[in-house]
């Protein structure tokens, strides 16, 4: 049975569990095209309400990129201390760039939603991680697969 549908030619990420309400973040995936072979990129946000009966998910924000991404993890990091009330998005991009983004600057549609980016990886970013239980900023592990 189908709750809930999105027609995105994307990888997504789930907001972390403290996080209410649940969003879904969608990144244009790297090395995909979409049915109408577009070559724009976008972030994009969406509300999870299984109230609302239709199959459609709300739109919360986007922001156009010019990256493709490969991965998206979506980290816990200043929800505690309430600095980063919903998380950090982190992207691993297809030319070797991570990207740490502001979910809720994004959603809120502000314009300074980088944290922090680094291209020095050589190849494209195909695995994050991130420690779900550690939400004060610590080390973040990216590997070439």
């Amino acid at each position: 049975m189908k709750l809930k549908e999105i027609k995105r030619t994307a990888i997504q990420s789930w907001s972390p569990a403290q996080h209410h309400p649940i969003y879904l973040a969608t990144g244009t995936s790297a090395q995909q095209l979409d049915a109408s072979f577009s070559t724009n990129a976008s972030l994009e946000f969406f509300e999870l309400d299984l109230t609302e009966p239709s199959l459609d998910m709300k739109s919360c924000g986007s922001l156009s990129s010019a990256h493709r991404y490969h991965k998206l993890v979506w980290g816990p990091y200043g929800m505690d201390d309430e600095s980063r009330p919903s998380g950090v998005l982190i992207a691993g991009g297809e030319n070797g760039n991570v990207i740490l983004y502001d979910p809720a600057k994004i959603m809120a549609g502000e314009s300074d939603v980088i944290i922090a980016e680094s291209d020095r990886h050589s190849g494209p970013v195909r695995a994050l991680d991130v420690n779900p239980f550690q939400t004060k900023p610590g080390c973040i592990r990216r590997e070439r697969v």
